[in-house]
């Protein structure tokens, strides 16, 4: 593709919510985006800059839609009987690539309460990881006050030869732990993060921060539907 990492830069393309119950576990993935960093924002407007210059306008529902499903920013914004339809879709996908460290930093941050909750499962004896499509850029991130330095394992898209829904990040990730699919779980705030989840065999737990809301999420079952999150120390133990 021709911005290489988030899938969504380039050019190709039962509801759970209960909390009566702990889920037993060795080790918590993340995702980042709409999960532990606040970057929906940031993937609007990066849409809309890289668009713009050509004509074309990329909706907040497309971008959310992409998000959701994996599937590409730019599709259908450019009509099928254009010539220079391919490079036109490039030459906005190497805008977003440019513009995307700027953006990030300026509408990107973390969620409220990372580092209190990733500290809360590190006290319950959790391995931690990270599972991310995104860019090596949303580290930075994570550096402030040491959160990247809570987590055992990163795997973002450069690590991987297939994205979300294919399983490999998430069964890498857990390869570093040397962590079985049935004592993990993994957090997400899309459609895209349970279907990842069930084809690695691992739980799933959504939060209803990101690009996913409650219907798209309930829709398909995760083990858990919660508000952020701050509400993991208290469904989550260890074993």
């Amino acid at each position: 593709m021709a911005f290489e990492g988030h899938s969504t830069f380039g050019t190709e393309a039962g509801p759970g919510a209960e909390l009566c119950c702990s889920l037993a576990v060795r080790a918590v993935l993340f995702d980042l985006d709409g999960t532990l960093v606040d970057s929906v924002g940031a993937y609007i407007e990066v849409a809309r800059v890289a668009a713009e210059p050509f004509g074309f306008e990329v909706t907040e529902e497309q971008v959310r839609l992409a998000l959701s499903s994996g599937g590409s920013f730019w599709k259908g914004i450019v009509p099928e009987d254009r010539s220079d339809g391919a490079a036109i879709l490039k030459a906005i996908s190497a805008n977003a690539a440019r513009e995307w460290p700027r953006i990030l930093r300026e509408h990107g941050k973390l969620f409220d309460g990372v580092l209190e909750t990733l500290d809360a499962l590190k006290g319950l004896g959790i391995l931690l990881g990270i599972v991310s499509g995104a860019r090596p850029e949303v580290l930075e991130l994570l550096r402030p006050n040491g959160v990247l330095e809570r987590f055992d394992a990163v795997v973002l898209g450069k690590d991987v030869s297939k994205s979300k829904p294919d399983p490999e990040g998430i069964l890498k990730c857990l390869d570093h732990l040397s962590v079985a699919p049935a004592d993990a779980l993994y957090v997400g705030d899309a459609p895209i993060d349970i279907f990842a989840s069930r084809a690695a065999g691992v739980r799933v737990v959504s939060v209803l921060t990101g690009a996913g809301d409650s219907a798209s999420l309930s829709m398909h079952a995760p083990d858990r539907l919660i508000p952020s999150h701050t509400v993991l120390p208290a469904i989550v133990t260890s074993f």
